[in-house]
């Protein structure tokens, strides 16, 4: 079996494991469309906050934590995420070592435990997303944000807060994932889980 088509069976055997597992990824997907949520808004209402804070004298310095706490947000989802994929792992033991003991190789067992976190962070990512573009453009119509919204600043946001919840759940999933799939079948069939 090629390395491709290793990847292609380990993402659809991924894939059909995640929708198994959907209740066990709602948690991190909320925690991950909160931040989003506030990521989007941020982006959204920056020129806003420039203005009003360029009043105050410390523009640049009030944008810069206005960003950085919305930021944080974003990454104490994608901790969820991350938390979650390792709680995922050890309740996948046996069946892990399962795959380990018929031959399945390293790549594909990686890349079906990768499918969860990603789909977590990219579910919550657009929903949070999604809500904040529509809590945005109703604030925005509505007039209750005297600084205003920018809509270019919502999508940007959008992408800003998708690419980093699926970096951030890759780079924070890869370890325990890598771990879990490099056992020995032997050690995982008897751990159980």
């Amino acid at each position: 079996m090629s390395a491709r088509a290793g990847a292609r069976r380990g993402l659809a055997y991924g894939w059909l494991a995640a929708r198994r597992r959907a209740r066990d990824m709602v948690l991190p997907a909320v925690t991950t469309a909160t931040g989003a949520f506030l990521v989007v808004l941020v982006f959204g209402m920056s020129a806003g906050i420039r203005a009003q804070s360029a009043s105050l004298g410390h523009a640049a310095e009030i944008s810069r934590a206005v960003l950085l706490i919305a930021v944080t947000v974003l990454l104490v989802g994608v901790a969820e995420v991350a938390v979650a994929t390792t709680r995922t792992v050890a309740h996948r033991t046996r069946e892990l070592g399962v795959l380990a003991a018929t031959g399945v190789p390293r790549a594909p067992v990686v890349a079906a435990l990768l499918v969860e976190p990603v789909v977590s962070a990219v579910v919550g990512a657009l929903a949070g997303a999604a809500l904040a573009v529509g809590t945005g453009a109703a604030l925005g119509m509505t007039g209750l944000v005297a600084s205003g919204v920018s809509y270019p600043g919502l999508a940007y946001g959008a992408a800003v807060a998708t690419a980093v919840s699926v970096v951030a759940a890759l780079a924070t999933s890869i370890i325990p994932t890598y771990r879990a799939a490099s056992r020995p079948p032997v050690r995982s069939l008897a751990q159980g889980g």
